[in-house]
């Protein structure tokens, strides 16, 4: 149900809000997460998994180890506000067998991967080499997924109003879930294979923040029926691919600092200034672009400008040292800046992902068609159509 108050948006007023609150949270889960690699805590505690209450009772006045902590426990939350977040977009549709279905999906995914934690936890003081997989859960938390990604993609081929946003929304929460495991994995399997599952934890953070960027541009109200042209919103595709690629070679480059890593990042950093910049001036002179993003071309070249000087501050601090990057001691100002480019560089995809969605983002009959949200989208189409009409 859209809000009765204001007909024009497309879910209810605290169900964007709450969209929005998750991309906030995730970015600040971002930052902690930043810190441990930057501090070179990932192995803080290697018990795994823990409650979110467990800090409480083994509290240790240790640095490293409660930025670790702090990114578990707020990993915990995030989790609980996508799940909320996605049970809303669902429950936000008129009453009908097919949301049933889809909240029944989501509740019984929810619940088995509480229960695969549940069992996890139990054989935490085993080591990793005898504890046993919890065969029971997964069976439940996949027959849940089957049943929501159904439900969801069965909406999206018959054209149902909203079918893609839940679509996304039940994405979203498998990909936080997938985040936490790899992330509880990376300190369980430390053992057996290494810090390799690090990077991999890294980049897929960058997947799910876009998937949330995603959710909260396609939740606010719909912008103009005018389309752009194509080139600049293909522009901004190519960004949002651009720095995808980019943040991957950077990842590897704190993880593993090898020749080609470094080469890659930087010439995928050359290449990505160089369509921002093109971007940035298409948008402005692209009227219905301008309509659609307002002020995110001048957010995009901000935090472009910025990320170019902490990228070659952050260079010179683990490659100009003269000594081997692993070799180069962590201090707080060489940690801080490492942070804050990682940091700024998921603000930046983060930018080009919500640029991009906004610019081919339909609205009218297209949004219908493609089941989309907006009613009011539809309504300016025809009454844009009706003035062309008469100006004819």
């Amino acid at each position: 149900m859209t809000d009765p108050t204001d007909p024009e948006r497309p879910v209810p007023r605290w169900l964007h809000a709450w969209a929005v609150l998750a991309v906030a949270a995730t970015f600040a889960l971002l930052a902690l997460g930043q810190m441990v690699t930057s501090f070179r805590a990932g192995m803080a505690d290697p018990v795994w998994p823990t409650e979110p209450w467990y800090l409480f009772s083994n509290y240790r006045l240790d640095f490293g180890y409660l930025i670790e902590h702090g990114h578990r426990i707020l990993a915990w939350a995030i989790g609980l506000v996508v799940a909320v977040l996605g049970l809303g977009l669902w429950r936000a549709q008129p009453a009908s067998r097919a949301r049933g279905v889809g909240l029944a999906g989501l509740v019984v995914l929810l619940g088995g991967f509480l229960l695969f934690h549940a069992e996890m936890g139990s054989q935490r003081g085993r080591p990793t080499a005898e504890m046993a997989w919890p065969a029971a859960a997964t069976l439940v938390t996949a027959a849940g997924l089957a049943v929501a990604f159904a439900a969801a993609g069965l909406g999206v081929a018959a054209g149902a109003r909203g079918a893609v946003v839940r679509l996304l929304g039940v994405t979203a929460l498998v990909a936080v879930m997938v985040q936490g495991l790899l992330g509880g994995f990376r300190v369980k399997l430390n053992e057996l294979v290494g810090t390799d599952l690090a990077a991999v934890h890294g980049v897929f953070a960058q997947v799910v923040f876009g998937l949330l960027v995603t959710v909260a541009v396609l939740t606010a109200p719909p912008p103009s029926p005018a389309r752009p042209a194509r080139r600049v919103a293909r522009g901004a595709v190519l960004l949002a691919a651009l720095l995808f690629v980019q943040v991957v070679w950077g990842a590897i480059v704190r993880h593993d600092p090898n020749p080609l890593a470094q080469r890659l990042h930087l010439l995928f950093a050359f290449a990505a200034t160089g369509v921002a910049v093109w971007v940035m001036a298409a948008v402005p002179a692209d009227g219905a672009a301008r309509s659609r993003v307002r002020r995110g071309g001048w957010l995009l070249g901000g935090l472009l400008a910025l990320q170019l000087v902490l990228g070659v501050e952050a260079w010179m601090e683990k490659f100009g040292a003269y000594t081997l990057p692993e070799l180069v001691p962590v201090t707080r100002t060489n940690a801080t800046i490492r942070t804050l480019h990682a940091l700024v560089g998921s603000a930046l995809l983060a930018t080009a992902v919500g640029l991009a969605v906004r610019l081919g983002q339909r609205v009218g009959a297209e949004a219908r068609d493609a089941g989309g949200w907006s009613d009011h989208g539809e309504r300016a189409g025809r009454e844009l159509a009706a003035v062309r009409g008469g100006a004819t």
